[in-house]
């Protein structure tokens, strides 16, 4: 919403100036917050009128009052779901939001924001991420401005997304996620510092949603403007405790305490108008109980856009890979840990894959053939980073695994085509569909030859008087 559309939020994505590497309104494939338009960002004139009730009501309010409103409805389905023979589905996702501003003074607000998220017409059973009835999205006190003060501070429920990669509030997901956290943020002419401490919200099906005790991350995240022109250097640090997770051992399962420490580089530029691209590297150490943590991922990306040309092609490129774990007793944990990354196109729009043990290949190209209306097309090919470790599903979960390592490290290819048009400042639609053709690791593992899904979705964002904040 309006009240967290800045550097806290929108620095989140892999090129500058709030843009990604690979188009459009990819990755996550929606806007993460603020107004609607930041679906495309183009400064061409809109087709259609604005409609902004909530701006209309908030002109005839006290200056200190604010009301923001938000309703989103996707239609999505898919075969195969979950690498299952002939589980097939589709439904209706259907999300509201409704959010209050109280502005004290010009230093001091109050936000809170109620979220009602449910499913329509989906196969049983039903609960988080989809449905998440009447939650307290958001609830928090701001001390000055991120986009505007030296030094800024909030408390409370609130969203997170330094990088979208590894600490992020997955809006594709119905419920999105949010964080109990305070966050403070610095800023100095071109030297940004986040440092924050938070705890996961945990979503409840119905009712107030809590956080898991014990369940914390704590972080330093840096912004560097202008080493060379147009880049933005990003150095973090982030410390991840849980109070129980799985140790590696030779006989029965057993847990332990989580002590992770994650460091990262990320460096994303503009080298001319028409050509992104963004590197990172991160790696982990620590402990899962008595295990040392040794694992790392690195993730590039280019985009070229040809202006002025018909239709505005942009092509783009990008590579990920992050490690595995060949042997699940030796006492040492080698998969790498995404944390909270987004869970939408990491690896394609069906969202099949997270980063973990996986090496990807991905590449498409960007139409805009009308203002405000784009069209993206991409192709995806990945393997296991390490055979005889499971694949990985966007949410960490286990998919299959071969401890032989007989069934090859191929996990499939994906092709996609997706299309986002922006009727006003307020409003937009897509659609889009996913084809997925399985390689030998599912074939074997799985024995699914094929998956796939289209969605389609009608957006609504109308921050009020925030948007002119």
């Amino acid at each position: 919403m309006g009240a967290q559309d800045d550097v806290t939020t929108q620095n989140g994505s892999n090129a500058i100036d709030g843009g990604w590497i690979t188009g459009p309104a990819s990755n996550p494939l929606s806007f993460l917050n603020g107004p609607a338009y930041r679906t495309y960002g183009s400064k061409m004139p809109y087709d259609l009128p604005d409609f902004h009730p909530a701006s209309q009501i908030d002109a005839h309010l006290p200056r200190w009052i604010n009301l923001e409103a938000e309703e989103r409805l996707r239609l999505e389905g898919y075969t195969n779901g979950s690498f299952k023979q002939e589980n097939d589905d589709s439904y209706w996702l259907n999300r509201f939001r409704f959010q209050a501003d109280l502005y004290l003074n010009r230093w001091i607000s109050l936000t809170a924001q109620v979220q009602d998220s449910r499913p329509f017409l989906q196969k049983p059973p039903i609960g988080p991420p989809n449905e998440n009835r009447w939650d307290l999205k958001e609830a928090f006190v701001q001390v000055g401005d991120p986009d505007k003060h030296w030094m800024s501070l909030r408390v409370g429920r609130q969203l997170i997304n330094y990088n979208n990669t590894l600490i992020a509030n997955s809006e594709w997901r119905n419920q999105g996620r949010s964080y109990d956290a305070a966050v403070i943020n610095l800023r100095r002419d071109g030297y940004r510092l986040g440092i924050f401490a938070a705890s996961i919200v945990v979503p409840q099906a119905s009712g107030i949603s809590h956080h898991q005790e014990g369940n914390n991350i704590y972080g330093l995240y840096g912004g560097i403007d202008n080493i060379v022109r147009n880049s933005v250097l990003e150095p973090f640090v982030l410390w991840r405790v849980q109070p129980s997770v799985a140790v590696e051992t030779t006989s029965s399962a057993k847990t332990g305490k989580q002590n992770m420490k994650v460091y990262g580089l990320r460096f994303k530029a503009r080298t001319v108008e028409t050509f992104d691209y963004s590197v990172q590297a991160v790696l982990e150490n620590g402990f899962d109980g008595p295990n040392p943590i040794r694992a790392w991922g690195v993730t590039g990306g280019a985009g070229y856009q040809f202006d002025p040309v018909p239709w505005r092609p942009r092509l783009f490129a990008q590579y990920d890979f992050a490690s595995g774990d060949s042997n699940p007793t030796d006492g040492t944990h080698r998969t790498f840990d995404t944390i909270y990354a987004t869970a939408h196109d990491r690896f394609g729009m069906l969202d099949l894959f997270g980063w973990q043990n996986i090496n990807s290949y991905r590449a498409g190209a960007t139409v805009v053939p009308h203002r405000r209306w784009t069209v993206t097309f991409q192709y995806l090919n990945s393997w296991l980073a390490t055979p005889k470790d499971a694949a990985y599903n966007s949410s960490g979960g286990s998919i299959s695994r071969d401890v032989g390592g007989q069934s090859g490290t191929h996990l499939g290819e994906e092709a996609d085509i997706y299309s986002w048009y922006e009727f006003n400042r307020h409003v937009n639609i897509g659609a889009g569909f996913g084809a997925f053709g399985a390689g030998r690791f599912i074939e074997m593992t799985k024995m699914i030859h094929f998956c796939s899904g289209p969605y389609f979705t009608i957006n609504f964002k109308d921050a009020g008087r925030a948007e002119r904040h």
